[in-house]
């Protein structure tokens, strides 16, 4: 055989186990007669054939999935994306709107709690003259009474004098 005319013996520094009677080339001998190194690389070749069979419709099938994604994005997802942008405006714009009324509110709200507040001061102000008003008032009855009891009594008087 040719191939056995190109081993070259062990070396003994590369492989000092040959001393312990292990001898590695007994072992690069396989069953039907070749080197192993020889299926190895045979072995090899096939499963480079085996992944380049296989990869090369894989890529090509990744290649045209590609396409269509992109003939998807730009068909589907675009108008779609255009449509939310749209509608991202038109929440913005109500957005806007809402916080302008929320702020006519506000001041209206402030304005009707001025109201209020001078509605209160003006019910102070009446309290303290009714309440004042009242008092004359009751003051006047009380005086009227006493200067018509006095009155009527110094009239009848004055008939018992006659």
């Amino acid at each position: 055989m040719v191939i056995q005319n190109t081993i070259k013996p062990l070396d003994e520094i590369r492989y000092p186990a040959k001393r312990l009677g292990f001898v590695p080339e007994k072992l690069c001998y396989n069953v039907f007669g070749g080197r192993m190194n020889t299926i190895i690389l045979g072995v090899m070749a096939g499963v480079m054939v085996v992944l380049a069979v296989v990869l090369v419709p894989l890529v090509l099938e990744i290649r045209r999935l590609v396409v269509a994604l992109r003939h998807t994005t730009e068909t589907q997802l675009n108008p779609a994306i255009e449509e939310l942008q749209a509608t991202l405006k038109s929440v913005k714009s109500i957005t806007d709107n809402v916080n302008v009324i929320t702020e006519d509110v506000r001041q209206f709200s402030g304005a009707v709690q001025n109201i209020g507040q001078k509605i209160s001061s003006v019910n102070t102000a009446v309290d303290s003259i009714t309440s004042s008003l009242t008092i004359r008032t009751l003051s006047l009855k009380a005086g009227i009474r006493t200067a018509l009891s006095y009155f009527i009594a110094n009239l009848m008087r004055k008939g018992e004098k006659v």
